[in-house]
């Protein structure tokens, strides 16, 4: 198989890189950890997880937290790869949108609060496929680590991301598929920059609070991020969803359904990608002149998550294809 879209280009990011000193040992943590949790469907899996080194995203996006929240970021990260991989992106939803609608439901039942409808059955996860109970263990975890408004928050983003994979099942059985504009809508949530970032002040401390999160300015600012680490990853992994599933949308996808030829649609791609970059430092250089010290701290983590994001998915494995041989 051959990569039609070519290698991708280098994208508009001028943020200095930083990594923690533990990522090695958090990939080599990260993988056991996979393995001794069952998370893989099937064992040939295991070796493209530790190639992936979700360790050593999250050293890349969290540089400076000491270990044990560096390991809990890292599992959060991988647990999500996993589901995603199971249950959507490699997993049957596409032509049956009922099992997305199964794995929404089940992962989402982790987020709510407990003993909520008595008398009614109670979700559970009998066989096991799901492994709920890995996630029950990590927000535990984060509800031990964490402050009450950043914990609450994550809970509800991580339901928000995963409710957003009922978007592509339901346009794939329709008969056009999924529209570019609609995609965009939907991508804002289903990147899961959201639950992520928050996850993220809470393991590094960040003291921004509700109400400064809350700032017109600063929504905008969290949305550009959002998609400045949408069209990177969709950017990256482009190739790699065509040789596993061609129905996976991603923004070079659905741009060559609009007619342009797979490297026309990557580099447009790239233009959208820069744009959000551009937009993103205009609103920041706005703001920073006035905003108090807590929220240049979680502008900062912003520009590092933005940052780690990129240089994890340039290194990555996880994203490469069976023939590395590129377009004409």
């Amino acid at each position: 198989m051959t990569r039609p879209y070519g290698e991708p280009p280098e994208l508009f990011c001028p943020i200095l890189p930083r990594i923690n000193p533990a990522a090695a040992r958090a990939d080599a943590y990260v993988t056991q950890w996979m393995k001794d949790n069952g998370l893989f469907l099937h064992p040939e899996q295991l070796p493209r997880y530790g190639a992936s080194r979700f360790g050593t995203f999250a050293a890349r996006v969290c540089p400076d937290v000491p270990l044990d929240e560096l390991l809990l970021f890292t599992r959060w990260l991988a647990f999500g790869f996993f589901y995603d991989d199971a249950f959507f992106d490699e997993g049957d939803s596409r032509s049956r949108p009922g099992a997305a609608a199964d794995a929404v439901l089940a992962i989402v039942s982790v987020f709510a609060p407990e003993r909520l409808t008595e008398g009614l059955p109670r979700w559970e996860d009998t066989k096991g496929s799901h492994r709920l109970d890995v996630a029950r263990t990590l927000l535990a975890e984060t509800r031990a680590m964490a402050h009450p408004e950043p914990y609450d928050r994550f809970c509800a983003q991580m339901t928000l991301w995963f409710y957003s994979y009922l978007y592509e099942p339901a346009a794939q059985a329709g008969p056009a598929g999924p529209d570019v504009a609609a995609y965009a809508v939907n991508r804002l949530y289903n990147i899961a920059a959201a639950p992520y970032v928050t996850l993220a002040e809470i393991v590094t401390g960040c003291p921004v609070s509700a109400d400064e999160l809350a700032a017109p300015d600063l929504r905008r600012l969290r949305a550009l991020a959002a998609y400045e680490m949408a069209w990177c990853n969709d950017i990256h992994s482009a190739a790699r969803e065509a040789e596993v599933d061609g129905r996976v949308a991603n923004l070079p996808s659905l741009l060559r359904n609009r007619g342009l030829g797979p490297r026309e649609a990557l580099l447009r791609a790239v233009d959208v990608h820069d744009a959000a970059m551009h937009a993103f430092l205009r609103t920041e250089t706005a703001v920073r002149p006035t905003a108090p010290p807590a929220v240049h701290t979680y502008m900062d983590l912003l520009r590092t998550w933005m940052r780690g994001h990129y240089d994890w998915c340039r290194t990555t494995l996880r994203y490469e294809v069976a023939d590395a041989a590129t377009a004409d």
